[in-house]
């Protein structure tokens, strides 16, 4: 998207391809076969029988691969509202979006103690590039249906 040399239609294609990735591991994740949520149970597994946390938790790679600076989560609804949840990382943002045929509503949220955070730029960025997405899906030509 930020390649001012790639044409309208190579854009949606990419956009197209991402957005069908973003919807396998969707279905992945709420059919319980996301990574994390299986690593989750089992440590809380340990926890709850009092067993010792198993060391893949304490290694930092561990601690890296769970930092999420980003969580978003559709919170779909029939009435024009906005919900929201704060961000799951000191350093992160909470976005949370219900979509509408004509619109998107979206709450975004950061520490406003965290100085890597600034939820008014994000917002800002989430704008812009939504709108090079629209231009990008309004330009190039329709997709075939073969």
């Amino acid at each position: 998207m930020l390649n001012a040399a790639s044409q309208p239609s190579e854009k949606v294609h990419l956009l197209r391809k991402a957005v069908a990735a973003h919807k396998a591991y969707t279905k992945d994740a709420m059919a319980g076969d996301g990574i994390d949520r299986h690593l989750l149970g089992l440590k809380l597994m340990a926890i709850e029988i009092g067993e010792n946390v198993p060391e893949i938790f304490m290694d930092p790679s561990f601690s890296k691969s769970t930092h999420f600076r980003m969580s978003t989560s559709q919170v779909p609804a029939k009435h024009d509202l906005t919900m929201c949840f704060g961000p799951v990382a000191p350093d992160g943002y909470g976005l949370c979006y219900n979509p509408h045929p004509d619109h998107i509503n979206f709450a975004i949220t950061a520490y406003n103690t965290s100085p890597e955070t600034d939820s008014d730029k994000f917002s800002r960025a989430l704008r812009e590039s939504l709108l090079e997405m629209k231009e990008a899906l309004e330009t190039a030509p329709p997709q075939s249906r073969l």
